[in-house]
């Protein structure tokens, strides 16, 4: 049985909701993208959707699926700051993270450190945007939590990471890749091959039938049809070679800005 991570936030219903749930080949395991980067690390599961940042922190353990990814190309919706001055204006300010991601997180530092020039002081909290606000000038969110505090429309400036990442790249950014333990295609290639077909046939059916796993984000969060509707017409749930141009580009930032000891290097299982 292979053990795989299951992330419950709305911009990952795509790859989950026509998952077959009781194939005797799979248990899965519930958490947030932090969770399962550190599940993966210690063995706790086998194969998750981890932050492409934490991909980039074992780069030599792990292998990644092809095809397989949550990436946009601009706009994402879901991985915000809220900030009560400017980017610009942040040097010096406090800006409270989320504790929920990696590689927002290391975003939001490359943006802000690289492309901004401004070095703020860091507080990781839970998400809670008034909290967040009640401590700090900005605030990162990722995922319902950033969908819910938006809908609020707070006053203050909203910024869409994907969106800046756009400006100062004209790259694509890719936030989460399957990834798994190299050392497991030893002795369960045939496992990790049916788990990845599976996932392959999730991700086709949901992406032919998106208005089922729309009802159900409105059952979850609210908003309405043509809100979710534009939501997901902004993902990418494969990785093809113009996203993956996009994942390096962000890794050897990450790199470059010794947010990563070294520079990683992709290396995908099976090989196509």
């Amino acid at each position: 049985m292979i053990r795989i991570g299951h992330n419950p936030n709305t911009n990952m219903l795509p790859m989950f909701f026509f998952l077959q749930k009781d194939h005797p080949l799979l248990e899965a395991v519930t958490a947030e993208p932090t969770g399962h980067n550190a599940m993966l690390a210690d063995g706790r599961i086998d194969m998750a959707p981890i932050s492409a940042f934490s991909y980039g922190e074992h780069w030599k353990e792990y292998a990644i699926l092809p095809n397989l990814s949550v990436s946009t190309k601009g706009r994402v919706g879901s991985i915000l700051i809220f900030s009560k001055v400017p980017l610009k204006d942040l040097h010096g300010l406090t800006v409270a993270l989320t504790d929920t991601s990696a590689t927002s997180v290391n975003l939001t530092k490359i943006l802000l450190h690289h492309f901004n020039e401004v070095v703020p002081n860091y507080l990781t909290m839970s998400a809670n945007l008034q909290e967040m606000f009640a401590k700090a000038d900005a605030a990162l969110l990722i995922g319902d939590a950033a969908i819910q505090a938006a809908l609020l429309h707070p006053d203050c400036y909203i910024y869409d990471l994907g969106e800046e990442w756009l400006k100062y790249t004209g790259c694509s950014m890719t936030y989460a890749v399957w990834a798994f333990p190299k050392k497991l295609l030893t002795e369960r290639k045939q496992e990790i091959q049916a788990i990845y077909q599976l996932l392959l046939e999730a991700k086709a059916k949901a992406l032919c039938h998106i208005e089922n796993i729309i009802e159900t984000c409105q059952a979850m969060l609210g908003g309405t049809q043509d809100f979710w509707r534009d939501y997901f017409t902004q993902f990418n749930y494969g990785l093809d070679h113009s996203f993956v141009l996009g994942l390096n580009k962000y890794l050897d930032l990450c790199f470059e800005q010794n947010l990563l000891s070294s520079r990683p290097v992709l290396e995908f299982w099976p090989k196509e």
